[in-house]
């Protein structure tokens, strides 16, 4: 039988053990890099190509129709295939015009006092025309109106003064400033002697006028002095109270 070995010899044949192990790994690692290395080749090589994908800014290049007879168009101007793209429009950054400068403004004078002066008086009043038919007159105790020949409006008021104590009362007289004025009275008398009247002015001392005969288609006028006061509201009445006045067609108030 054979003696079993010492244990001290026991470890001398064991020592190369390891080292061979690790010379097995490392040459097990390079071929597992080699293999990975190759896959990834392979991979890189069979994997289908992507399109070139164009700068940004420049447009892709349409793609070259074949030529009608044929032939490639390899060979042709890239001139010709491509059309030049138009200019874009620029901005024109120019400011516009400056405006003008303001002109420059001089210093007004200082407005003078005003000088005292005395009221202006009211312009002279022109002769105002009224007539007895206007609708703005008072008929009073059945005086009225109708027609009248010669007569400025073609009418005149009838039946002033008695039996029926007719009366005719012009308002809105205007007197200016106020102060003496003349009253003309156009009237018409029928018979062959004159007729009397009386004139009262703003509720004054009645005056007396008389009428002469005018005949039934003629008008005549008499004149009166009075006394106006300023504006225009002052008051004329034509009556009488013992016999029958003439007919009136119009009076005319003008200053004296």
């Amino acid at each position: 039988m054979a003696e079993p070995e010492s244990a001290e010899y026991q470890g001398r044949r064991r020592a190369p053990v390891p080292a061979l192990r690790g010379t097995v790994l490392v040459a097990g690692g390079i071929g597992v890099a080699v293999l990975v290395l190759l896959s990834l080749v392979v991979i890189v090589l069979t994997a289908p190509q992507k399109p070139r994908v164009p700068a940004v800014g420049q447009p892709a290049a349409p793609p070259t129709p074949a030529a009608p007879d044929g032939s490639s168009p390899a060979g042709r101007s890239p001139t010709a295939a491509r059309p030049s793209p138009s200019p874009s429009p620029s901005l024109s950054l120019s400011p516009s015009a400056s405006p003008s400068s303001s002109p420059s403004r001089s210093p007004s004078p200082a407005p003078s006092a005003p000088t005292s002066q005395p009221p202006a008086l009211p312009p002279p009043l022109q002769p105002v025309s009224y007539e007895a038919e206007a609708s703005g007159n008072v008929l009073f105790h059945g005086a009225r109106v109708a027609p009248m020949g010669g007569a400025s409006g073609a009418a005149g008021v009838y039946a002033l003064g008695a039996p029926n104590g007719g009366m005719l009362v012009f308002g809105g007289i205007a007197g200016g400033g106020g102060g003496r004025y003349t009253v003309t009275v156009y009237f018409q008398n029928p018979d062959r002697a004159d007729r009397a009247g009386r004139m009262t002015v703003n509720s004054g001392a009645p005056v007396t006028l008389r009428y002469p005969s005018t005949g039934p288609a003629s008008v005549a006028s008499t004149s009166v002095g009075v006394v106006l006061t300023a504006g225009t509201g002052n008051t004329i009445v034509l009556d009488n109270l013992d016999s029958r006045a003439a007919d009136v067609d119009r009076i005319v108030v003008a200053p004296s």
